[in-house]
């Protein structure tokens, strides 16, 4: 298919489930976001071929989403998938993704019941906790059915939150297709951008908490990403093996 769209034109695969979604005027707008990104003259990321890489995953295979803020804005990080390092090929090289040592630290924390530093978990990985090499785990997260969303899929280098309101009408044409699409997803939503984006979205079943860069144990934090109430992969395990 061709839609004369940079981010679409350049994926090398788009699922036919979504085909419905890519109506003419889904395109239209595409097309206009990219316009306006293109005109600013500033270098963005991930690279155009993997602004809209959920596209590839099967609509009807989703159990859950994950929906975060946007991409990572350092310069060749983001992959497309929220929260995934595309530098990262063991978890024994150092990374500055706070939010990525986090989701690791609540992992852990659902199959070891224990709370560590990331320091101390790495340690362990391969040994005695058995997850998947970051270049890896992402992978094996879509496989089993996790779509992993921001709600701006692009961003200047180096200058979060950038993109916003460019995005912010698709997203939630986006969001209202797939909750309306499929109904037994459970969405994992972390961060005021991702509960407010989906404020007039009727969505059957979610679990909100913080967002994973900000994490600490102290009072009036119950929606702690990592210190909460409720751990958002303790409670989705039985659908999804997040060890990988």
């Amino acid at each position: 298919m061709h839609f004369n769209s940079l981010f679409l034109d350049s994926l090398d695969h788009i699922h036919h489930s979504w085909k419905e979604f890519l109506s003419p005027n889904i395109v239209l707008g595409l097309r206009k976001i990219e316009e306006q990104i293109l005109s600013t003259k500033q270098e963005f990321t991930p690279p155009s071929a993997h602004v809209l890489k959920f596209l590839k995953v099967p609509l009807h295979t989703i159990k859950v989403i994950i929906l975060g803020q946007d991409p990572y804005p350092q310069k060749g990080v983001a992959t497309g998938r929220a929260f995934e390092v595309g530098t990262l090929k063991s978890w024994n090289e150092k990374f500055s993704n706070i939010s990525l040592k986090n989701i690791v630290r609540a992992i852990y924390y659902t199959y070891q019941n224990e709370y560590l530093k990331y320091s101390e978990i790495k340690n362990q990985i391969g040994v005695t906790f058995p997850l998947k090499s970051p270049n890896e785990l992402f992978v094996k997260w879509e496989e089993q059915g996790v779509l992993l969303l921001n709600t701006s899929f692009t961003c200047e280098i180096g200058k979060s939150n950038s993109h916003e309101k460019l995005w912010r009408e698709f997203t939630i044409l986006l969001l209202k297709y797939i909750s309306n699409t499929n109904q037994n997803i459970t969405w994992l939503l972390w961060g005021n951008n991702a509960k407010s984006i989906v404020s007039d979205i009727n969505i059957q079943n979610k679990i909100e908490s913080m967002h994973p860069m900000m994490c600490y144990n102290k009072p009036g934090r119950d929606d702690d990403f990592l210190f909460g109430k409720r751990n958002a992969f303790s409670e989705t395990m039985k659908i999804i093996n997040w060890l990988g």
